[in-house]
């Protein structure tokens, strides 16, 4: 009976996984501008380049830290880039389009 029960609470353990959601984290607002940054990650995810995974952390981080000349810079290599299909492009050109957006509504620099 003891047996029949751990296979039994093992098999629903299996079955249910650990819970981890396949889920894409939603689009940050920034300014008032929609940045689909989970987007550019999702598109890009099986894209093992060390180029491309270094530029995609420079846009991450550049429009983490309101950056968004470095933002804009990886964004403009990625979508220059050889190793970076067409379907790719297009979502890097969408990310770019809307980080120009916060970077035109961003305040200057204090100097």
């Amino acid at each position: 009976m003891t047996r029949l029960l751990v296979a039994f609470v093992t098999g629903l353990a299996l079955l249910t996984g650990c819970g981890k959601s396949n889920k894409v984290p939603p689009a940050a607002q920034i300014d008032g501008v929609t940045v689909d940054l989970p987007k550019l990650q999702k598109a890009l995810e099986a894209n093992t380049n060390p180029d491309v995974r270094n530029q995609i952390t420079q846009v991450a981080f550049g429009v983490r830290y309101g950056d968004y000349p470095k933002a804009l810079m990886a964004l403009d290599q990625l979508s220059n880039n050889a190793n970076v299909s067409e379907a790719e492009k297009k979502v890097v050109n969408e990310v770019l389009e809307q980080v120009k957006q916060v970077a035109q509504k961003a305040p200057a620099p204090a100097q």
